[in-house]
């Protein structure tokens, strides 16, 4: 049973079927081997799947991205960054990276921030000499942030799967979405020294800052609203997901009076298409997982990952590696959705602290995110500059060294997740 779950699975996609048929088709065979077909029990377990709602703030933090980067707050954003690090060596790479941290706290998804604030910077860091290489991959690495720190989509998935705390879950975030933006600076001006990028004109001055301040306060105020909020026990992550949508049109409509009907039109729709597909790809993984637990997939993988150690690093370790390797073939949601019904009870028994795991795991299918062949954020970045992922990728090595970096000094100190955890008690 394990076998044909499995194979069918993997050969499905190999035929080019979607993620979520892929996972729907081979769990119904299962159900027709081991059930006789009985097709209410399809319908009412991905219905379990999706009926949560926690993971009513999917859409809300989508429509709340959306209109905020269509209500020019991306371009408000990026002036506030350039009058902060703009004036470093490799400031446009720079001001890249902090915008990706600031959008982060708004949209909560990286393909977003790949394509909206990020994407609409690369054509002027290539017209300031930047190598369409550098500019891709500085572009595509930032926006993994944008599941790191809060609001994140991924950790909204894995709070309803695994029933963890979401405001905890988004306070672990911020110091290693931090560290991360860190590291990536710091690449950032040894690739553009090695590239040899002009320098940009002026100095640090404080005018430029509160100017910038003054202009994109709205955009900077949301993350703190959204996170102050839950961790004051205000509002729950998904009525905070409500307050997010409201102040995002309030911000693009109201305040900036850039926001049009067509623009909410458009915000609707793409809510609506990226929410339905991760839904879907929700609603048949759960089907599957059910299925692969029936057949005793997780006590088979239990006992392998035991006699290996029974160490919490190791198995984190191990936790980590799986998750690398399988979200470079497949999507980061229906990965979360895949496995962390099996993991999670594995980590538990071995005394994992679920938000140190949770939060790691969100870094790492980050990585998954720009790493062939289903990265799809390096691929939006290259298709956005007309270049082949195989030419970007070498320059993309030294962000994901540092990325490795940052979740090996994240293993060795997990108070940097747990200490603003504290916080919610």
């Amino acid at each position: 049973m394990i076998a044909w779950l499995l194979i069918s699975f993997f050969v499905l996609l190999f035929l080019g079927v979607p993620i979520a048929m892929a996972l729907g088709l081979s769990a119904i065979g299962g159900i027709y081997f081991l059930d006789g077909g009985n097709t209410v029990t399809i319908a009412q377990r991905m219905f379990e799947g999706m009926n949560s709602f926690t993971l009513l703030a999917i859409p809300l933090y989508t429509f709340a991205g959306f209109t905020m980067s269509k209500g020019g707050i991306s371009k408000r954003i990026m002036d506030f960054c350039y009058s902060i690090v703009g004036h470093i060596y490799g400031g446009l790479a720079h001001v890249n990276v902090l915008s990706s941290m600031i959008f982060a706290g708004i949209s909560g998804s990286a393909v977003a921030d790949t394509a909206g604030v990020s994407g609409m910077f690369m054509p002027e860091m290539v017209r300031k000499g930047y190598s369409k290489k550098l500019t891709v991959a500085v572009t595509a690495i930032s926006s993994t942030i944008g599941i790191v720190i809060p609001p994140s989509i991924p950790m909204v998935v894995i709070a309803g799967i695994c029933g963890i705390s979401t405001g905890k879950l988004f306070l672990g975030g911020i110091i290693p979405g931090i560290l991360l933006g860190v590291a990536q600076m710091i690449i950032s001006y040894f690739l553009a020294k090695k590239e040899g990028v002009p320098k940009e004109p002026g100095h640090f001055s404080i005018k430029p800052v509160l100017i910038g301040l003054k202009e994109s306060w709205p955009a900077l105020l949301m993350p703190i609203i959204i996170v102050g909020t839950i961790t004051t026990g205000i509002v729950s992550p998904t009525e905070a997901g409500i307050i997010a949508v409201v102040y995002g049109l309030i911000a693009g409509g109201i305040i900036y009076r850039e926001l049009t009907f067509s623009d909410i039109k458009f915000a609707i729709c793409e809510t609506v298409r990226t929410s339905g597909k991760i839904f879907v790809v929700i609603g048949t993984a759960k089907l599957y997982t059910i299925m692969l637990t029936t057949a005793g997939f997780d006590k088979w993988i239990a006992s392998k990952m035991m006699g290996i150690s029974t160490n919490p690093t190791v198995i984190l370790i191990i936790i980590l590696l799986l998750f690398f390797i399988v979200t470079m073939f497949m999507e980061s949601i229906a990965t979360l959705t895949l496995f962390m019904p099996i993991l999670f009870p594995i980590a538990m028994s071995v005394g994992i602290n679920p938000i140190v795991m949770s939060v790691l795991i969100t870094v790492v299918i980050g990585v998954g995110l720009v790493t062939p062949p289903v990265g799809m954020c390096i691929y939006v970045a290259c298709d956005l500059m007309e270049v082949k992922v195989g030419e970007v990728f070498p320059t993309l090595i030294p962000y994901l060294a540092a990325t490795l970096a940052c979740i090996i000094l994240l293993i060795a100190f997990p108070q940097l997740i747990t200490i603003p955890t504290a916080l919610m008690g």
